[in-house]
């Protein structure tokens, strides 16, 4: 009989551990989300207080510079839709070798305008579109700038492959995000922001300044 008390008792022990094991991941992962949400609004405020700077100081009648060649602007960045078809790899080294990036929508005020700009061309509208989502297995993350996809664009993502595409539904006339086999070939939606274009043009000025001293 006291073996048998002393069984439930480890028992007892053993799975009040597991409870406090298990309420104790709960607490962190809520801890971890609402760290995550106030880390991007943080990310927000100083974009936004960035823009207020930046048109302060280049005072408030300068107009947006114009994209360069291949790119057409859509509300704050420029974008460049391919007429082509290629796979998600080689989509983002094109974006690359263009100076931008496969499109990241960092807000779903950016993903409106784009799409915005596809239904108003009878050339791009009802055309697949590769982006730069990427499932490594866990979640859908921009493949960039490593946010989540779900985080800033509020949108649920179909489909069993591991890239990202823009899907076009026939029936309700819109377009919505969809998991694709990262070797289908689609067309691509490039993205130049300003931070691509300083980069850019860091990386001429330091190529100028190294052919000048050789």
């Amino acid at each position: 009989m006291k073996i048998d008390d002393k069984t439930l008792t480890v028992s007892k022990i053993s799975t009040s551990n597991k409870r406090d094991v298990s309420e104790t991941d709960l607490y962190l992962l809520s801890a971890i989300e609402k760290l995550v949400y106030r880390v991007d609004y943080l990310e927000k405020r100083v974009r936004r207080a960035e823009e207020l700077l930046y048109y302060v100081i280049a005072g408030n009648n300068k107009m947006k510079e114009p994209c360069p060649t291949n790119y057409t602007r859509m509300g704050q960045n420029c974008y460049h839709f391919s007429n082509r078809d290629f796979d998600w790899k080689s989509s983002g080294s094109l974006c690359r070798g263009m100076g931008g990036h496969l499109v990241e929508f960092n807000t779903v005020e950016e993903s409106q305008d784009v799409i915005a700009g596809i239904m108003s061309n009878s050339k791009l509208k009802g055309n697949y579109f590769w982006t730069g989502g990427l499932n490594p297995g866990l979640l859908w993350i921009w493949a960039k700038s490593a946010r989540p996809v779900q985080q800033d664009t509020k949108q649920t993502v179909i489909g069993d492959g591991r890239c990202l595409k823009l899907t076009f539904n026939v029936s309700s006339k819109l377009y919505s995000y969809r998991g694709e086999d990262c070797s289908s070939r689609q067309r691509y939606i490039c993205e130049l922001t300003v931070e691509d274009e300083s980069a850019n043009r860091i990386e001429r000025t330091a190529r100028l300044l190294i052919d000048k001293s050789d």
